[in-house]
């Protein structure tokens, strides 16, 4: 199996100033993460210390860039997103369908995901970023949606569109 070139990711906090160096974050456990800014480098006790400005929002927003690219997550990646998912790989395994040695041999690269469990592993992580309180209604609005689905009549194959709000509209999501 080659090896795929990784790309470096840069990222800054918003109306903060870049810095002229930054910083090559590899605590998150990848190897091309790169900080502009959101970070201090302190002497405490003869020792330099890292501080990380919102440390959660930095992971949030590298998984967010993992499961949005158009590839495949590396092994690293999908290490990374198990680990921010605060999964084992029996556990993530379990939710993919696949079995934990599956998830071990994608982490260590020796074969890589498959669509179905990509797709998967990228719902999962969306979906934890949902506040609880509003992840259940969320869920709740889909699994509603996905019933009316198999309880609907297909006598026919006609569809009638509408066009309001400069976007077009099927008639599920008008009835929604």
């Amino acid at each position: 199996m080659g090896r795929r070139k990784m790309n470096i990711r840069h990222y800054h906090r918003p109306n903060e100033a870049i810095r002229a160096n930054p910083l090559h974050y590899t605590d998150c456990g990848l190897d091309n993460i790169y900080l502009s800014n959101g970070f201090a480098i302190e002497n405490f006790d003869g020792e330099e210390t890292l501080s990380i400005a919102d440390l959660d929002g930095l992971h949030a927003a590298i998984g967010l860039h993992i499961v949005l690219e158009r590839k495949a997550p590396s092994a690293k990646e999908l290490r990374f997103l198990r680990n921010e998912l605060d999964m084992s790989q029996a556990e993530l395994a379990s939710q993919l369908g696949v079995t934990d040695q599956t998830v071990a041999r994608w982490e260590k690269g020796q074969c890589e995901a498959h669509g179905a469990a990509v797709f998967g592993l990228r719902m999962i992580y969306l979906l934890s970023l949902v506040p609880d309180t509003e992840r259940a209604e969320l869920l709740n609005n889909i699994l509603d949606r996905l019933k009316r689905l198999s309880e609907k009549d297909e006598t026919s194959d006609s569809v009638t569109l509408s066009y309001f709000g400069e976007k077009w509209h099927s008639p599920e999501l008008c009835a929604a």
